[in-house]
C-alpha cells in the first residue's frame, strides 16, 4: 500500500495552480445574467396522506398530496471572452440540482460533463466550463408524475443549450469591481446524550446492511459526525464576490435547502446573483426550520441544528448589502 501526505500533497499542487494561472493570465471581457430552465429540477420533498412529509416517496405514489417546496428554475451565466472574440474562452454556469443523476458508487462529472461537452461542440475544444452547483439539498430530477427519469445526458446537453441559447442576451460588464468579503457563522450543532452516542456506537455496525432502517442508518452515522467535533457548534464560512456593480457570486457551505438560496437572491441588491452550495465544508444538509419541523430524510442527515440555514442565508445577505455599498 501506498501512503502520502495528502494535505501536503494536497497544498503543494494547489500552489502550483496558481502560479500557473497567474503565469497564463490574460484579459478577459465578461458577459453575465440569468435565464430559466424548466422540466429538469423538481423538489423531492411531498406532504402525503398520512400527515408526513417524505422526500422521494416513489413515481406515480397514490398518497402524495403535494409538494412540500419550490424549485429555483435560475440559470446563472458569467461569460469571459477574450478581446473580441466571438467566443467565450470559459463560463461560470450556476443551476439548483443534486449531482446524483448517474447513480452507482463511482466518482462522476454528473450532467455538468454534458454540459462542458455541449457547449465545446459549439464554442471548441479548449472551452472550459465552471459549473456551480445552486442551492438545491432539496431538489433533484425525479419527476414523480412520470414513470421514466431524466437521463444524465439529456440534462447536461438541454441545459446547454438553454446556456448558449441565452448567449445574446448576456449584459456586458463594463466596469468590472472585484471584492469579497467572508464571515464564519457559528451556528449550533444537534445535541445528543450518552445515550443515544452508544446506541450509535452500536448501531453503526448495521449500516449497509438490511437489519436497520434506512433513516436510521442515517441518523446513526450523523450522531457520530457531531460527537466527533466535539464542539457545540460548528464554523459555516460564507464568502460573497463582487464582480460588479450588477453581478455577485455567494458560496455556502453544506447542501442547501432551495428556500434559502431563494431568500438570497430576493433580497440580493445585485441585479444578477450565483449562490453555490458545497463551499468550504461539507456537514451535511442545511434545511430550514419549516423542513425541520416537517422531517425526513433531510432533517435526520443534518448536523445543524434548526434555524442555522436562516443563519447563513442573513450572513450572506449582509455580505451582498455590504459590498453593494462600498
Amino acid at each position: 500500500m501506498i501512503r502520502i501526505d495528502y494535505s501536503s500533497e494536497l497544498i503543494a499542487k494547489l500552489v502550483k495552480v496558481v502560479a500557473k494561472a497567474d503565469a497564463g493570465a490574460k484579459p478577459v471581457r465578461l458577459e453575465a445574467g440569468l435565464t430559466e430552465q424548466k422540466g429538469l429540477s423538481f423538489n423531492r420533498r411531498f406532504h402525503m396522506k398520512d400527515g408526513s412529509v417524505r422526500f422521494n416517496p416513489g413515481v406515480l405514489n397514490p398518497n402524495i398530496v403535494k409538494v412540500a417546496g419550490p424549485i429555483d428554475p435560475d440559470v446563472g451565466i458569467v461569460y469571459f471572452r477574450r478581446g473580441d472574440s466571438s467566443r467565450p474562452a470559459a463560463a461560470l454556469v450556476n443551476f439548483a440540482l443534486h449531482l446524483d443523476t448517474v447513480g452507482g458508487t463511482r466518482y462522476a462529472a454528473d450532467y455538468p460533463y454534458y454540459v462542458e461537452q455541449r457547449l465545446r461542440e459549439k464554442y471548441g475544444k479548449d472551452f472550459v466550463l465552471l459549473f456551480g452547483t445552486g442551492a438545491c439539498g432539496d431538489i433533484n430530477h425525479i419527476d414523480v408524475t412520470k414513470k421514466e427519469r431524466l437521463k444524465t445526458d439529456y440534462i447536461g446537453r438541454a441545459l446547454a443549450e438553454t446556456v448558449s441559447a441565452w448567449a445574446d442576451n448576456l449584459k456586458t460588464v463594463a466596469k468590472p469591481a472585484l471584492a469579497v468579503r467572508r464571515e464564519v457563522v457559528e451556528a449550533p450543532l444537534q445535541k445528543y446524550g450518552s445515550d443515544d452516542v452508544a446506541w450509535a456506537r452500536e448501531s453503526i455496525k448495521k449500516v449497509g446492511t438490511g437489519d436497520m432502517s434506512f433513516l436510521d442508518q442515517v441518523k446513526a452515522y450523523k450522531i457520530l459526525a457531531v460527537e466527533k467535533r466535539r464542539s457545540d457548534t460548528i464554523g459555516l464560512e460564507v464568502q460573497v464576490f463582487r464582480l460588479s456593480s450588477e453581478v455577485a457570486v455567494v458560496g455556502l457551505p453544506g447542501e442547501v435547502f432551495v428556500d434559502l438560496g431563494l431568500a438570497i437572491k430576493q433580497a440580493s441588491p445585485f441585479a444578477t446573483t450565483l449562490v453555490i452550495e458545497l463551499c468550504h465544508d461539507a456537514p451535511g444538509y442545511i434545511p430550514t426550520k419549516k423542513a425541520f419541523a416537517e422531517g425526513s430524510y433531510e432533517t435526520v442527515n443534518s448536523r445543524i441544528a434548526p434555524g442555522g440555514g436562516e443563519r447563513i442565508a442573513e450572513a450572506a445577505i449582509r455580505l451582498l448589502n455590504a459590498l453593494a455599498e462600498s
